[in-house]
């Protein structure tokens, strides 16, 4: 009986330290996109990105933009989504983000303020 005791402490003491492993799940990004020059454009980037899944239950937990820097901020559950997720969702609704050039056919059905000299 005495084998077990030090045995199930070392297993307590693995499913301690794994659980430490996965605390901070919450990753913050920030999106470079030229094209977001007005605040329809901000909108239709926040949208792009909520289709992700947005609240308590969803992968994005945050999205902040800024029209005049033309830059937006998201905060993402990084065990449920990657960044590059994120980024290919700007992308999908028309927008170049940080590296990624923006979807053609997407970029020509936005308004013209938002398609940018990209």
């Amino acid at each position: 009986m005495r084998k077990s005791i030090p045995g199930g402490m070392a297993l307590a003491a693995l499913l301690v330290l794994a659980a430490g492993c996965f605390r901070n799940t919450v990753s913050e990004m920030e999106l470079a996109i030229p094209a977001m020059r007005t605040e329809d454009c901000a909108r239709r980037v926040r949208e792009a990105v909520g289709t992700l899944g947005t609240g308590p239950e969803g992968a994005i937990q945050e999205i902040r933009v800024d029209v005049e820097q033309r830059k937006a901020w998201v905060k993402f559950d990084n065990v449920r989504l990657g960044r590059r997720n994120v980024e290919v969702a700007v992308r999908h609704a028309g927008f170049a983000v940080n590296d990624l050039p923006a979807d053609e056919d997407a970029r020509a059905k936005l308004p013209p303020e938002c398609r940018g000299d990209e």
